[in-house]
């Protein structure tokens, strides 16, 4: 692994349209990563929710492009109401720079079912900002009217947001990390130049170096990696080109126990320092009706389109079968082991101590392998042959074999046997009984078409203009910024927050805010 000494330091920062969600919402961001100012060479950064007990509530792995990434976190539908700290990091930033590879902020998020503290006042209300340099053509307008908004002149502006303003949280900006942190635990750089690394450790008094472990991920395709533990028990699965999955299965070698296993977070683990203290979220009743038009908004969002990786996986990295057979070219046998033995010459089967065993061909030394070959479903490892042999394959779609040794990373096998099941759910097949199932997403597809993502419905659509971003000039395909945005008014009214950010002619960073109404 890289040390800090040969790695060159990483720097994060993002941006987002608006701070005020409903659960179930995108959180459009707009992330890069420099080295030296220069795009990074990772792969992969992510977005984290933390609550205000210190506790990752939602997390999304974006990909990276030339150092940039336009992607979204999806907020959970159970959040509680409240606010909750947004930050951004990749894999090794935080631990090379924490001020400036550790980026975050506040954002605010409701839940209507777990509603936040009613108060019959509250004490942050929603002010009127008025930043002269930005000239708006009104400041109160009506649903589906037109608002040209002119922007300062004079200034080297380098992002323009207009959105639902958030009257319900006093700090919006960027938080320093030093104001936050009280500290990092130290962690082993382990930076992703391939794609998403999957760390695991084993606990435990005594490490057991020799354990094989089994990783593997399933989606809409499958994958299988294995790793042995290092003396401190921790092990590094390089997903390498494989992106999109939904879940993960471990397993230790022969069904062995996994009692001390764990799959480490990416994100860094930190200490909030005591003076750092998340700001309660109060609403009164006369935010009823903000609140109901905001809830219309978080339930309509824009068209887009995730571009996935179009090339085949293979079911096991490096596997190529030396025979395939579909199986509904066959007669349909009751038994994984019926099939075998009635139509696949390059697998025997075999009775063991009155169990049933396999034994691929191996066609190099024209003999047959004397020990069970590496069995597979939908990529997931099978220890226990009896009871393959005994499965119903009607949920299997084919077989492939391999009737040669098999190289995964160190590790050889006698063989490969596997089975691809119609739907990539295993067939019915049952997780081996030591084995861990985990909810564990892969990274986020890339966004390929934005033009339309803060755009009004067009004319023929029969649909409400329910937005609550209604331009935003980090969208990847907006056009260029001109000193005049124009915008149309949605039906969700509200007041709305124009928010420029630009520099100075001293090269200083400032925000110019201007609120109008839409009523």
């Amino acid at each position: 692994m890289a040390s800090s000494q040969n790695l060159e330091a990483e720097t994060v920062d993002f941006s987002i349209p608006k701070t005020i969600y409903f659960g179930g919402e995108r959180v459009w961001i707009a992330c890069q990563a420099l080295q030296d100012n220069s795009p990074v060479e990772s792969k992969i950064i992510y977005a984290e929710l933390v609550n205000r007990y210190n506790e990752s509530v939602a997390m999304a792995k974006m990909p990276l492009v030339d150092g940039k990434s336009f992607n979204f976190l999806q907020l959970p539908t159970n959040l509680p109401s409240d606010n909750y700290l947004l930050r951004v990091f990749t894999r090794v930033s935080p631990y090379q720079n924490l001020e400036e590879g550790l980026v975050q902020q506040f954002i605010t998020v409701f839940n209507r079912n777990v509603p936040p503290t009613v108060v019959s006042e509250r004490k942050f209300e929603s002010q009127r900002r008025r930043s002269n340099e930005i000239v708006l053509s009104q400041e109160v307008i009506a649903p589906g009217e037109i608002m040209e908004i002119e922007l300062p002149v004079g200034i080297d502006i380098s992002e323009v947001s207009i959105a639902s303003e958030n009257p319900f949280l006093t700090d919006q900006g960027k938080i320093p990390s030093g104001t936050a942190y009280e500290s990092i635990e130290k962690h082993r750089l382990v930076p992703e130049l391939f794609g998403h690394i999957i760390e695991a450790k084993v606990e435990g008094a005594s490490v057991d170096t020799t354990q094989l472990y089994y990783l593997s991920l399933h989606g809409d395709k499958s994958a299988l990696f294995t790793d042995r533990p290092d003396a401190d028990g921790t092990m590094y699965f390089d997903a390498g080109g494989m992106k999109h999955w939904k879940f993960l299965v471990a397993q230790a070698d022969e069904n062995g126990s996994l009692l001390d296993f764990g799959i480490v977070s990416p994100a860094p683990v930190t200490s909030f320092k005591s003076s750092f203290v998340f700001p309660e979220l109060e609403i009164s009743p006369a935010d009823q009706d903000l609140l109901q038009e905001l809830l219309k908004g978080g339930q309509v969002e824009a068209y887009f389109v995730n571009e996935f990786d179009a090339s085949l996986f293979p079911v096991v990295t490096g596997f190529m079968d030396d025979r395939t057979y579909l199986l509904d070219d066959y007669t349909r046998f009751e038994t994984v082991g019926t099939v075998i033995k009635e139509y696949v010459p390059e697998v025997a089967l075999r009775t063991m101590k009155k169990k049933k065993e396999f034994r691929a061909l191996d066609e190099v030394l024209d003999a047959g392998f004397d020990s069970n070959p590496l069995m597979l479903i939908d990529a997931l490892p099978v220890f226990d042959s009896d009871m393959l042999a005994a499965f119903d394959p009607s949920g299997f779609e084919k077989l492939e074999v391999l009737t040669r040794t098999f190289y995964l990373n160190e590790e050889k096998f006698p063989g490969v046997m596997s089975f691809s099941s119609y739907k990539n759910d295993f067939g019915g097949f049952p997780i081996p009984s030591n084995g861990i199932y985990l909810d564990y997403e892969g990274i986020q597809p890339k966004v390929v078409s934005t033009e339309t993502l803060f755009a009004p419905p067009s004319q023929d659509q029969n649909i409400m203009d329910w937005r609550t971003v209604l331009y935003w000039s980090e969208t990847p395909e907006i056009s260029s910024l001109n000193n005049s945005i124009e915008v149309k008014a949605p039906d969700l009214k509200g007041k709305y927050l124009v928010k420029v950010k630009a520099k100075t002619q001293q090269g200083e960073s400032k925000d110019y805010l201007r609120t109008f109404e839409v009523k």
